[in-house]
């Protein structure tokens, strides 16, 4: 008897032991899904402060996340749609933001490693009101006024954020300065401090470039809106201009572009010809002297517009060009895994650069999405969705504090 009490009893002993370790309960949530660590935050207050100390943090960003999925505005609706790029699909996060009293719809603007900057303009008021929401925790901190705004022109407005790098996050707005024409000055708000500060020196350009839809890599912002391309050395504080790839096309005007990351990678997609559904894919290669675009895939849909001849649109007589946008570029561990996400009429495909497959990974439910009918040369018309400009926000599990 009394060795079959020891044989019960050492199981139970054996896991008190791991419970109460936290060298060994750090390696084992390390490795766990973000969901079940902020299930887990309620066995125990020693569970809590392991999973919300830091240095847990530190450790669970060196693990690299993939993109769970896409959030993707509804046309004429505070309601988003979720694209699940997971094997194992997930539910949405959210189906619109709301944040606390905050009466005024909240727009998403930008996602980063997992936090999303997001907008709200209230009736009468003379700013957006800025926050800075983590999606898997549901956390918010609203951004303080930029002091002494003066009635600038605020340019953009970017969220940086690497946590291999900090768990400190910021925010950089580009304004005009007013002070010359053509002049801008850069104000950075940092989550440590939380407060806003004036970069040291405005910058000059005489074309007046777009400073829209700016991306983080690499401690940097970059924009490519306009020619030509630039970005802000965060390092140093200084804006420079970064080298364009080829115009192929031998065509001036950009019809479809896309600036993204995944996987600490910075892609670039230029369309400058909009009956054109061959295009390359471009990676920034970067080195201490100098930074570049190199062509890291080839793209050719012309087997999907087979399939899907709705992308069709008429043009001028035998001329047509395609209705479909790019989401996001997606890379993987293993290269050979790395897709494409498309936006096509009322559903989304995944091409993958290996092997030039694709599938359907999403349908559009909303009665907007869905095609209103066909013109009279017998192709299918899209009415509510622009497909130059539609932006997808990567959804990307995080216990990043806010």
């Amino acid at each position: 008897m009394a060795a079959s009490s020891s044989c019960h009893y050492q199981p139970s002993l054996s896991a008190e032991i791991i419970a109460n370790n936290e060298n060994l309960l750090t390696e084992i949530f390390i490795f766990l899904p973000i969901k079940s660590l902020l299930k887990f935050k309620s066995v125990s207050k020693h569970w809590f402060s392991i999973i919300t100390g830091p240095n847990f943090s530190i450790r669970l960003s060196r693990v690299p996340k993939p993109i769970t999925g896409l959030l993707m505005r509804c046309n004429n609706s505070p309601e988003y749609n979720f694209i699940n790029l997971g094997s194992n699909p997930s539910p949405a996060p959210f189906k619109s933001l709301t944040f606390g009293n905050i009466p005024s719809r909240i727009h998403i603007k930008q996602s980063c490693s997992g936090l999303l900057l997001c907008s709200s303009l209230q009736e009468n008021a003379p700013r957006p009101h800025y926050f800075v929401y983590n999606p898997t925790t549901n956390k918010y901190t609203m951004l303080p006024p930029i002091p002494n705004d003066k009635g600038a022109l605020f340019r953009d407005f970017v969220l940086a954020f690497d946590p291999l790098q900090s768990p400190d996050y910021k925010v950089v707005c580009v304004k005009d300065s007013f002070l010359y024409e053509s002049s801008f000055q850069i104000e950075i708000y940092s989550s440590q401090t939380g407060t806003w500060r004036l970069c040291n020196s405005s910058f000059n350009y005489p074309n007046s470039p777009f400073f829209l839809e700016g991306v983080f890599w690499n401690n940097a912002i970059y924009w490519c809106k306009s020619s030509p391309y630039m970005y802000f050395d965060m390092d140093k504080e200084e804006v420079r201009e970064m080298p364009m790839p080829p115009n192929i096309s031998g065509l001036d005007e950009k019809w479809r572009w896309y600036l993204g990351t995944s996987r600490s990678h910075l892609h670039l997609i230029d369309i400058y010809c909009p009956f054109n559904t061959i295009f390359n894919i471009y990676e920034m290669e970067k080195r201490e002297d100098c930074c570049r675009w190199i062509v890291k895939y080839q793209v050719d849909l012309s087997l999907i517009v087979k399939s899907y001849p709705e992308m069709i649109k008429n043009f001028h007589r035998d001329l047509h060009f395609y209705l479909f946008s790019i989401l996001c570029v997606v890379r993987e561990e293993n290269d050979d895994d790395s897709y494409l996400v498309v936006h096509l009429p009322a559903k989304v495909i995944r091409y993958n650069f290996k092997d030039k497959s694709f599938n359907k990974i999403h349908d559009f439910a909303s009665a907007d999405s869905e095609l209103q009918g066909a013109n009279e040369n017998g192709n299918t018309q899209v009415t509510d969705f622009d497909f130059v400009g539609t932006a997808a926000f990567q959804f990307i599990e995080s216990l990043a504090c806010v």
